[in-house]
């Protein structure tokens, strides 16, 4: 059976440029996603691994480097076929320039404001939520207030399975705090290494998957 599953993990931040030297992003490390990753492949699963310029990559993997929102996403639509289970763990960032710079921005001597217009990216979890076909589809929750609420309401709202909801101090940290979310359950793991954490997520993710795989072989007996 293990052979059989194909995971797809998103991991690491974005970089969305306005000029030459300047950007958009986050201080996502890449170390849950790596994590993730290192746990999938010692209990014997094959993993296709997209980052972004991360600082932390996973070891006997093959990377597939993306820089910015649009790389991950067209990376993710090659690769969303080959999939069993996907885990975006990446911090993608929802917003790029509108327009970028040719040159450095000079800075504006006259005024002390400056605008930047942003578009929207695409939503690369929400994408893949709306075209699993016996699959499994996991995303991540940041958020700084009502957690659980509004990472119930991304499981909903972007036909998710299984959401991981956790707060800013799980950037660039060895450890966490998460809330292992499903329709029908909320876990909540404190303070625990990364490491612990990604066996927990892969071992749930692996069950979900097992549970859709018996219920579409009975379904074919019937």
């Amino acid at each position: 059976m293990n052979k059989k599953i194909t995971f797809l993990i998103l991991s690491g931040p974005t970089k969305e440029y306005i000029d030459p030297v300047r950007y958009i992003s986050n201080e996502s490390s890449g170390r849950m996603g790596s994590a993730l990753a290192e746990v999938a492949i010692k209990k014997g699963y094959d993993v296709i691994f997209i980052s972004g310029p991360a600082k932390v990559l996973p070891k006997d993997v093959k990377v597939i480097d993306v820089l910015t929102a649009l790389d991950m996403f067209k990376a993710t639509q090659l690769n969303f076929k080959k999939a069993n289970i996907v885990i975006n763990a990446a911090a993608v960032a929802d917003y790029r320039s509108a327009k970028i710079s040719k040159h450095k921005i000079k800075k504006d001597c006259t005024s002390s404001l400056m605008t930047i217009k942003l578009k929207q990216n695409p939503d690369i979890i929400k994408y893949c939520g709306e075209n699993k076909k016996n699959q499994v589809i996991v995303g991540f929750a940041l958020e700084t207030k009502d957690l659980i609420k509004n990472a119930l309401i991304k499981l909903k709202n972007k036909s998710l399975d299984l959401v991981i909801a956790n707060g800013v101090g799980a950037f660039n940290s060895k450890n966490a705090t998460v809330n292992i979310i499903t329709p029908n359950s909320i876990l909540e793991i404190k303070n625990r290494n990364k490491n612990i954490i990604a066996e927990k997520i892969i071992n749930e993710t692996v069950r979900i998957f097992k549970n859709i795989k018996l219920c579409k072989d009975n379904s074919r007996r019937l």
